[in-house]
C-alpha cells in the first residue's frame, strides 16, 4: 500500500457508464479543478464511430447481444402456481459506454407530475414535481413544443410525429380512442379525461442520440481532468474506519483499488445493489448466509424492485395497415387513462400500438397493442446468488403480486380486445395472435439469414389460408375472448411480464425509514463518500418510461454535487491511499 497526493488521484469516481454515469461524468468534469474518473465494464467507442445498430433510429441494437451484459436473467412473469414456475428470461442490461441508452426504444415520456410528488411524499425531500421540472427542461432540446414545461437548450433532442404521420394501425387505434372519449393533446390534462398523444422520442429523425453521444462528446473527452476507464469491472467497494471509500476493479486478470473522496455507483437497478451487497452493505442476515462481513446493515438494499407489468396482443396487419418501409419510428402514439381501480391514482394506465415489431419484412407485418400498468405496486428483489463477482445476482420481479396490478391489466386487456374488434380496425388487421417471446427474440437478431428468413415467412403469411393454418395455435378469437372473464384473466396470468423499466432497489428516503438506502442527496446511509445515482434510487416507478427520469436524476445530482464543491473550503493538500 502506498500513499499519494490527492492531486495524483481522483476527486470523484463514477462506477458505471450507462445513462446516469454519462450525464454525471459530462457535467461534473465541467469543473476544471476536479478530476473525474468514469469506469465502465464494457467497451468505449469514440463519438461518431458507434456501431450502425446503435445509431439506427429504429432500436435494432436491442437484438444484438454484444451490447448487453452477459449472463443476467430474471424471473419476469407472473406466478402461475406451484406446478408452473415463473418465467425466467435474459435480463437486458446495457453494456458499454452509453449503457441502456444504446439499446432502449428511445421513448421519452417523463410520466406524470404526480409521480414525482409521490416521490416527495415517500420521503425523498426535494424531489417533487416543482423540484425536478427544471432538470427535465435542462436536459431537453424539444424541437416541437414551447412553453414553461419544455426545454430548448439541452443535449437530448425530444421530438414527436404529427398525428397525420402516424402509421395506419396507429391511426385506427386513435380513431377508436377518440370515439371512446379520449382527447388528442400535446400537454397533460388537468381533468379525468383520457389523453391520446404522440409518443415523445429522444432521437433525431435519422439516428439515435444516446447518453454517451449527448454528454460525452469529443470536446468533453478532451478535458484534461476527465478519464474513461473501459473494459473494467468494479468488484467491491472498500470502506475502512470512516476514511474515503475505494473501489476494487478488475481489468482482465489484474485487480487494483482506486480511492477518491467521492464514489458514485451508477450501475443500474440490478448491478448497483449487487455491488453494495458484495461490499457488505445490505441486510446483515442475507450477507451472513453468504459468508460476507457486514460493513453496514441496510435492509433495503436490493428490495423494493419495481417495474411496469405489461400484456401484449400481436396483430397480423393487412398491406393497408402496414407502416411505410421508409418510416423508422416504431412507437408513435399512446393512450393514458384512469383504471378507476380502488387505491390507484388517476391516469395510471397506458395502452399503445407498436406499428412494427422488428427491423425486417416480417416485423412490418406484425403489430402489437400493449397494455401497461403505469403506476405499479408489485415489488420484487435483487439478491446475491454468490459472493463471487463473476456470478450473476438473482432477480425476481414478482409481477402481479399486488392484486391491483392484476385487476388493472385484466381491465386493460379487455379494453384492448374491444378496440381490436372495433369497425375502425377493419382493413388494417387480419388475425390477432398470442406473441411468442422466443420467436420474437430470435428474429430480432441482425443477420442476412434472419432477413431472408423473415422475408420468406412474411410472403407465406400473406396467403390467408396458409397463414391461418400455420398460426392456428396462436390465433385468438377476439370476440369470444372479450366476452369471457375467465379467458382474459387466464391470458393475463400466462402472458404478463415485466418490461425493461426496473427501478427502486436502493431507494431514496428519510433516515428513519428502514427500507431507504440513500438520502435525498443520494448518499448511502452510514457510508461517507458513497452515493448511488441511477434508477435504483427511485422511490416508486414513474408512470412513463424510465430513461428520461434517469437523466433528470443525474442532472439534478450533478448540479447539487457541484454546489457542494463550491461550498467546500480548501484545507491544503489531502492524501489518499492506493492499493496496487
Amino acid at each position: 500500500m502506498t500513499c499519494a497526493p490527492i492531486k495524483d488521484s481522483y476527486d470523484v469516481i463514477i462506477v458505471g457508464a450507462g445513462a446516469s454515469g454519462c450525464v454525471l461524468a459530462g457535467r461534473l468534469s465541467e469543473i476544471p479543478s476536479k478530476r473525474v474518473l468514469l469506469i465502465e465494464a464494457g467497451p468505449d467507442v469514440p463519438p461518431g464511430r458507434e456501431h450502425a445498430d446503435i445509431r439506427d433510429p429504429y432500436p435494432v441494437s436491442s437484438g444484438n447481444p454484444r451490447f448487453f451484459w452477459p449472463g443476467l436473467t430474471a424471473e419476469v412473469g407472473a406466478d402461475l402456481g406451484n406446478d408452473r414456475p415463473r418465467n425466467s428470461a435474459p435480463y437486458l442490461q446495457g453494456l458499454g459506454v452509453g449503457g441502456g441508452s444504446n439499446v432502449n426504444g428511445m421513448a421519452a415520456d417523463r410520466g406524470k407530475p404526480a409521480d414525482y410528488d409521490m416521490w416527495r411524499d415517500l420521503g425523498a425531500s426535494g424531489w417533487g414535481w416543482g423540484d425536478v421540472l427544471p432538470y427535465f427542461k435542462k436536459l431537453e432540446h424539444d424541437v416541437d413544443l414551447v412553453g414553461p414545461a419544455h426545454g430548448k437548450d439541452g443535449p437530448i433532442p425530444i421530438r414527436r410525429l404529427d398525428p397525420q404521420q402516424w402509421a395506419p394501425f396507429a391511426k385506427a387505434f386513435a380513431r377508436i380512442a377518440e370515439r371512446r372519449g379520449a382527447v388528442l393533446t400535446t400537454e397533460p390534462l388537468d381533468d379525468s379525461r383520457a389523453e391520446l398523444s404522440s409518443m415523445p422520442m429522444n432521437s433525431l429523425a435519422n439516428r439515435r442520440v444516446s447518453a454517451s453521444m449527448a454528454y460525452l462528446t469529443e470536446q468533453v473527452r478532451r478535458r484534461p481532468n476527465f478519464t474513461i476507464l473501459s473494459n473494467t469491472r468494479a468488484e467491491r467497494i472498500h470502506v475502512r474506519n470512516g476514511a474515503m471509500p475505494g473501489v476494487m476493479v478488475r481489468t482482465g486478470a489484474l485487480t487494483t483499488t482506486l480511492w477518491a473522496p467521492e464514489i458514485i455507483l451508477s450501475c443500474g437497478t440490478v448491478l448497483s445493489p449487487a455491488l453494495l451487497l458484495r461490499s457488505g452493505i445490505g441486510p446483515a442476515e442475507q450477507l451472513g448466509k453468504l459468508g460476507l462481513d457486514t460493513v453496514c446493515d441496510l435492509p433495503g438494499v436490493g428490495r423494493n424492485l419495481q417495474n411496469h407489468p405489461l400484456v401484449s396482443l400481436a396483430v397480423h396487419l393487412t398491406p393497408a395497415g402496414m407502416q411505410s418501409a421508409t418510416q423508422r419510428a416504431w412507437q408513435q402514439s399512446q393512450l393514458r387513462y384512469s383504471s378507476l381501480v380502488s387505491g390507484c391514482p388517476p391516469k395510471d394506465m397506458l395502452i399503445f400500438p407498436v406499428n412494427k415489431t422488428a427491423w425486417h419484412a416480417l416485423g412490418r407485418s406484425i403489430a402489437v397493442i400493449a397494455v401497461m400498468v403505469g403506476n405499479a405496486y408489485s415489488k420484487g428483489h435483487v439478491e446475491l446468488a454468490s459472493a463471487d463477482p463473476a456470478v450473476a445476482p438473482r432477480v425476481r420481479f414478482n409481477v402481479l403480486d399486488d392484486s391491483r396490478d392484476f385487476e388493472r391489466l385484466v381491465d386493460g386487456t379487455r379494453l384492448a380486445l374491444e378496440m381490436l374488434n372495433a369497425d375502425e380496425m377493419l382493413g388494417v388487421r387480419d388475425e390477432v395472435l398470442v406473441p411468442d417471446a422466443a420467436i420474437v427474440a430470435r428474429l430480432a437478431q441482425r443477420s442476412i439469414w434472419t432477413r431472408l428468413g423473415a422475408s420468406l415467412i412474411s410472403s407465406i403469411l400473406r396467403i390467408g389460408s396458409l397463414r391461418r393454418t400455420l398460426l392456428r395455435k396462436s390465433i385468438l378469437d377476439v370476440r369470444a375472448m372479450a366476452s369471457s372473464e375467465h379467458s382474459i384473466r387466464h391470458y393475463v396470468r400466462a402472458n404478463a411480464y415485466a418490461v425493461h423499466h426496473a427501478c427502486g432497489t436502493c431507494r431514496m428516503g428519510s433516515s428513519g425509514d428502514p427500507g431507504a438506502v440513500v438520502d435525498s442527496s443520494c448518499r448511502v446511509f452510514g457510508i461517507p463518500g458513497l452515493r448511488v445515482i441511477d434508477a435504483s434510487v427511485f422511490p416508486a416507478v414513474p408512470s412513463g418510461e424510465t430513461h428520461l427520469p434517469v437523466l433528470m436524476v443525474a442532472e439534478k445530482m450533478a448540479d447539487q454535487i457541484k454546489a457542494e464543491w463550491r461550498e467546500q473550503r480548501t484545507h491544503g493538500v489531502r492524501t489518499a491511499c492506493k492499493t496496487e
